[in-house]
């Protein structure tokens, strides 16, 4: 039995297309593009680039003055839920307008915020920032938090500098000398 080349490649390579062709299209109009026009759908957001790998949707933001982090992970968490399908969501904020003098004010900070996150006293990093605030005029910061993460935003003469800290919740454990009723 002699084996017809030409068919046999024509047909490997049509299977290759139709198959790769559809999860091109499935991938750029059922994912990529409802994603895209969630995140641009934004007000706070003047343009976005978006990745999705090994289980990550990955979002590099760029932001217009006065944008809301804890609005805009929120929404694009309730927003973009039929994209996202249990996918992790990770926002890296990019061309923000950080100095070296707001970074040095961050970083003397650092050291509270990361005491904070480890022992989950979430509540002891607003304290930190406005002591840090008080410190230095024209400084000003915003913390928020949700069941997810802590957003920090630190201003101070036209520049900003946006932080996302992941949060691990606190789990119920259990107790072998629990006595059961």
């Amino acid at each position: 039995m002699r084996i017809r080349w030409i068919p046999a490649v024509v047909s490997v390579a049509v299977c290759a297309g139709l198959l790769f062709g559809g999860w091109f299209t499935y991938d750029k109009f059922a994912v990529k593009d409802p994603l895209a026009k969630t995140v641009n759908g934004l007000p706070e957001v003047a343009s976005s680039t978006s990745t999705i790998e090994n289980g990550t949707v990955k979002i590099a933001l760029e932001l217009t003055d006065h944008a809301d982090l804890r609005t805009i992970y929120s929404r694009l968490t309730t927003e973009g839920a039929s994209v996202l399908d249990g996918r992790k969501l990770k926002l890296e904020v990019q061309g923000v307008q950080s100095n070296a003098a707001l970074d040095k004010l961050w970083s003397t900070v650092l050291f509270d915020v990361a005491q904070a996150m480890e022992t989950k006293s979430y509540s002891d990093i607003p304290d930190a920032l406005h002591k840090l605030a008080a410190a230095n005029p024209g400084l000003t910061v915003e913390t928020e938090m949700d069941e997810t993460n802590v957003y920090v935003t630190l201003r101070d003469k036209g520049a900003v500098k946006y932080v996302i800290l992941p949060r691990t919740p606190a789990t119920l454990e259990v107790w072998n000398d629990a006595v059961q009723l």
